[in-house]
């Protein structure tokens, strides 16, 4: 029986997703296991407030090293920091980016950006949860270490520095146990932080295998001259500061209730209004027909011009690929060209560019380098009259790829 202030908090276990419930911040207690993929499937929760934790492959997380150590600016410095990297927030699909302070100092600070993708159907559980979080962060960690756990199948791994959560990451591997794939990616995260100038030092290598105790280490059994410790997964605890995503749907759901209740509180006033608004109306009906009367031949008198110019302008439309160097796809990939990073570092391997859009893939050894040239092609003020988009770098065993596309915006969009 379940008892008052008690939650239900989903999470993604090693196969299917778990339900646990009981009083926040811990003290939960695992009820059951389904053998479900994903939390559309999850049916016949009990009415209490549900929280739900995103698993690691459902955002991309991003460490930096802010110039400044002032709170007020964390969000906005999370936001450019994105944005250099190339991954974007779809404006409306709710709030999917977050950020969380790992450590301050005098003049700098730490911060990890948290950007969910944007949730399709199937995604979130049938009844909206009246909270969300990262998976990462509700599992407890103290000290500086590395955790991988397995989550719906594959192994994942997160960073931790003083017990927060810095970096985490999904991988395809599906092994009993951890193999040399996930060691090298491990591997290479770590490179990558210290490329951006974030030292991480592990202390501690935790496995927390499906199997618990009984499980192997495997290929993490001794890295950076420390010997792995194999164990459960520790039971999830709700984290101190909550984290602010918020999808779209939930969003959405949230700020309806908000305008009922307005509108609730608003209809006696309305009442009284209407009351008087009718009056009004009745004394100013008969001068608003007599100016749509006089509208409306205006109207019909300018229609044959109107017509005239819509019939021209749609010509020229039409031969506009051909006299106008806006629109020519030589031009066009020139300057592109000229957005490329002055350091080098980026190669384009196809261009693909019409009238109305651009697809351009390519690859680089480092990711800065993709998120300068995102960021340049979208300030360019010769590429205006497209919109771009950038998907999120790719990490490959040769390094990182990339897709940016453009098109230039419907008249009704």
């Amino acid at each position: 029986m379940s008892n008052k202030g008690d939650i239900i908090v989903l999470v993604p276990g090693a196969s299917g997703w778990e339900v646990w419930e009981g009083p926040p911040p811990q003290g939960f207690i695992r009820k059951e296991i389904l053998d479900v993929s994903r939390p559309g499937q999850i049916l016949g929760l009990s009415p209490l407030p549900v929280v739900m934790c995103f698993p690691v492959k459902s955002a991309t997380v991003m460490p930096f090293k802010s110039s400044s150590a002032d709170d007020s600016l964390f969000e906005e410095l999370a936001q450019m920091h994105s944005e250099r990297m190339g991954v974007r927030c779809d404006p409306g699909a709710g709030r999917l980016q977050d950020y969380f302070v790992i450590s301050k100092e005098e003049e700098s600070a730490v911060l990890t950006t948290v950007v969910l993708r944007s949730p399709v159907e199937g995604d979130l559980p049938p009844r909206s949860p009246k909270e969300f979080d990262y998976t990462p962060r509700v599992y407890p960690f103290s000290g500086d270490g590395i955790a991988a756990w397995k989550e719906l199948g594959h192994w994942v791994f997160a960073f931790y520095q003083h017990g927060k959560m810095l970096y985490a990451q999904a991988t395809s591997g599906d092994s009993e146990h951890p193999d040399e794939s996930l060691l090298r990616d491990m591997k290479l995260a770590m490179a990558q932080l210290s490329l951006q100038g974030l030292s991480f030092q592990p202390q501690d290598i935790r496995v927390w295998h499906p199997d618990g105790e009984l499980g192997e280490a495997g290929s993490l059994s001794e890295m950076f001259g420390i010997v792995a410790s194999v164990g459960r997964r520790p039971d999830p605890v709700m984290s101190e500061i909550a984290s602010r995503l918020l999808p779209a749907d939930v969003h959405a759901e949230r700020r309806a209730l908000a305008k009922r209740r307005q509108i609730i509180g608003g209809i006696s006033v309305a009442a009284a209004l209407l009351i008087g608004a009718v009056g009004w109306a009745c004394w100013t009906l008969w001068q608003d027909i007599d100016a749509t009367k006089k509208l409306t031949a205006q109207a019909d008198a300018k229609k044959p011009s109107a017509l005239a110019f819509a019939e021209h302008k749609a010509r020229w439309a039409e031969i506009g690929p051909l006299v106008d160097d806006e629109q020519w796809p030589v031009e066009t990939l020139f300057r592109i060209t000229k957005c490329m990073p002055a350091g080098g570092g980026i190669r384009l391997r196809l261009a693909e560019i019409s009238n109305d859009e651009i697809r351009l893939t390519g690859e680089a050894q480092s990711s800065p380098p993709i998120g300068q040239l995102s960021l340049a092609i979208n300030k360019s003020s010769e590429l205006t009259r497209f919109k771009f988009a950038a998907s999120p770098p790719a990490n490959t065993p040769k390094g990182w790829e990339f897709t940016i596309t453009g098109a230039v915006p419907q008249a009704n969009e």
